[in-house]
């Protein structure tokens, strides 16, 4: 009788502890699997083409440094930075301190780095009539991690997406 219980109780701790390592594992570190930024191929700020038939794409891309370990933490900032980044490059004409904004957003054209608002401003306006109903189609498509100090996320709107988003859209209603 004693024996059964035992191996009842032996059983039951061995379930446990390997629960209990899998949820460890789980609820632990998954910095760890997240690849490094070397040969990351996104620029720290805003790049966007713009190719014949109205086709574009934006990228997004924010650096965050982890501060004691929240690596989670540091990749949801980096996303919503990135998220706000895209945002205030759409809303450049609407605000007062443009020069500056577009220094702090880093904004490249085709790769090349955009420094006074003069030349963006065919862009944002064919931007802003895109975007006039509403911000759709955007989506993380890529992050890293910088030797667990830092991470960096990309977010992406391109027609495709947009389009796509609002033809899910109308379907929704």
């Amino acid at each position: 009788m004693n024996q059964i219980i035992l191996k009842k109780s032996l059983s039951l701790l061995v379930i446990f502890a390997g629960f209990s390592l899998l949820h460890a594992t789980k609820a632990g570190n998954n910095f760890n699997y997240m690849k490094s930024c070397i040969g990351y191929p996104h620029k720290n700020g805003v790049n966007f083409k713009i190719k014949p038939n109205n086709s574009f794409q934006i990228l997004s891309t924010s650096n965050i440094e982890v501060i004691d370990n929240f690596e989670s933490l540091a990749l949801d900032e980096a996303e919503v930075t990135a998220y706000s980044n895209l945002s205030d490059f759409l809303k450049l004409n609407d605000t007062s301190s443009e020069e500056d904004l577009i220094k702090d957003l880093n904004i490249r054209k085709n790769g090349r780095l955009i420094r006074r608002k003069s030349q963006l401003k065919k862009d944002i306006d064919f931007f802003k009539f895109i975007f006039s109903n509403g911000y759709k189609g955007i989506s993380l498509i890529d992050s890293c991690q910088k030797n667990g100090r830092s991470v960096m996320v990309t977010v992406e709107v391109t027609d495709k997406t947009f389009k796509m988003a609002e033809f899910l859209e109308k379907r929704m209603k």
